[in-house]
Parts: structure tokens; C-alpha cells; sequence
């Protein structure tokens, strides 16, 4: 089921998620602010949709999908359900406080000043993502790949966040020179 171009409150998406027969697809749909606590969205899509300082806080997203979307200052915090994907997206400032999201593919997003604090993020592919100002302490990031990565300054404490994590020669001189201070030839 598609629906598009709708502006939704939390009430009315939470009747046509819990309704539907097949899988839902959103597609630039405007969500702002929207109340989906604890709802039940898995293999819900959503493309292109303004999700902004939307509280999904709770909720269960296993094989949900937000691609293309504006999810500025959204509260993921305690989601569960493995298997959800972000990408294309702009998730400034959003709180994905130990978000489940081992082994995907979160290229394009835009994670500047966001709280990723205790995030399941092994195995993960942050091509071509911000993580200027992101919050990455007690993140998993074994086998995450960040070559492709705007990383931002890095102090010590960001320096023992990406433990695990894959970077490339520029990106660990990079870090050498904000530490040290040194100049890398």
C-alpha cells in the first residue's frame, strides 16, 4: 500500500499502519512532530518524508526503511527490531541512543551533532555520511566502515569511540594532527 504526499498525525498513521494487509510505503509524506511511541512499524517505508523532531521512541522497526527523508531531531531511542535502514537522509541532531543497526547500509546521511551513544553499529557502511559533532561513545563500530566518512575534529574520546572501526591512511593522519598537532607528510 502507497501513500503519498499526506500530511499525518500520529492517531490517524498508527489506524492505517495497524489496518493495512500488505506493507506500507510512505512516500513524501509530512510527519512533523508525529507521536509513533511504541507503534508497531515494521517493513513500514518511508521515502522522502519530513519526519522532523518526530518521538518514535519504543517503537519496533525491524525491516523498516527511511530513505531520502528529514528526520532532523527525531528521537529513535530504545527502538528495536533489527534490519532498519537509514540512507539519503538528514538526521542532524536525531537521538538513536542504542539503535539497532548492525550490518546497514547508512550511505548519504547526514549524522552531524547526533546522538549515536551505545548504537549497534558493526558492520556498517557510513559512505559518504557527516558524523561532524556525532556522538559516538559506547558505540559499536567493529567492522564499520567510515572511509568514506566526514569523521570532524577528534579529541580522545572520539578516538576510543571508533575503536574497530575501518578508516582509511588520511582520515587516522587526520586524527594524528588534531591529537598532536604534528604534521603528517
Amino acid at each position: 500500500m502507497q501513500l503519498g504526499d499526506e500530511s499525518y498525525d500520529g492517531p490517524t498513521l498508527r489506524e492505517v499502519v495497524n489496518g493495512a494487509t500488505e506493507a506500507v510505503r510512505l512516500v513524501r509524506c509530512d510527519l512533523r512532530e508525529i507521536d509513533l511511541r511504541g507503534v508497531d512499524l515494521t517493513e513500514v517505508h518511508f521515502e522522502e518524508c519530513v519526519l522532523d523532531n518526530a518521538d518514535l521512541r519504543g517503537a519496533a522497526l525491524g525491516g523498516a526503511s527511511f530513505g531520502g527523508c528529514r528526520l532532523m531531531g527525531a528521537d529513535f531511542e530504545g527502538v528495536s527490531g533489527f534490519g532498519f535502514t537509514i540512507s539519503r537522509s538528514n538526521a542532524f541532531a536525531a537521538n538513536l541512543i542504542r539503535a539497532p543497526l548492525a550490518h546497514a547500509d547508512l550511505s548519504g546521511t547526514r549524522f552531524t551533532e547526533a546522538v549515536l551513544r551505545g548504537a549497534d553499529l558493526r558492520s556498517c557502511i557510513f559512505d559518504g555520511c557527516d558524523l561532524s559533532g556525532a556522538d559516538l561513545a559506547e558505540a559499536q563500530l567493529e567492522h564499520a566502515d567510515l572511509r568514506g566518512a566526514g569523521l570532524g575534529p577528534c579529541d580522545l574520546d572520539r578516538m576510543h569511540a571508533l575503536r574497530g572501526a575501518i578508516i582509511t591512511t588520511t582520515q587516522a593522519a587526520a586524527i594524528v594532527c588534531d591529537l598532536a598537532g604534528a604534521t603528517v607528510l
